[in-house]
């Protein structure tokens, strides 16, 4: 990874063992700041697919390709390392999108 702001590495601690997935960055010193993610929660994670499977149908993508529309739109390189804040800020974006520039209205959850 270049210089510049590196990503967020999502991890796990398992038996007390920090567990981190295989990434390369230049050498150098760096900070390390471990904290819990208070990850989305399933009703997000269950109205975000409503509205993916929604504008998939309308717009004539397959929930896959409609996922990853979204994500390029957004700038989001995964939605599974967004906190709860982050992630609900996100849908009201995804909502506004899609009344205003997709002309799809979002019910919401229910």
């Amino acid at each position: 990874m270049g210089g510049g702001i590196l990503p967020r590495l999502p991890c796990k601690v398992e038996n007390g063992e920090l567990i981190l997935p295989d990434f390369n960055v230049e050498d150098g010193e760096y900070y390390f700041e471990l904290k819990p993610t208070g990850v989305r929660s399933a009703q997000q994670n269950n109205y975000y697919w409503k509205i993916v499977d929604l504008l998939a149908e309308e717009l004539g993508y397959t929930n896959r390709e409609m996922h990853i529309t979204i994500k390029n739109h957004f700038s989001i390189e995964s939605t599974k390392i967004l906190e709860k804040k982050e992630f609900g800020d996100f849908i009201e974006r995804l909502i506004r999108w899609s009344a205003i520039e997709l002309n799809v209205v979002i019910p919401d959850p229910e």
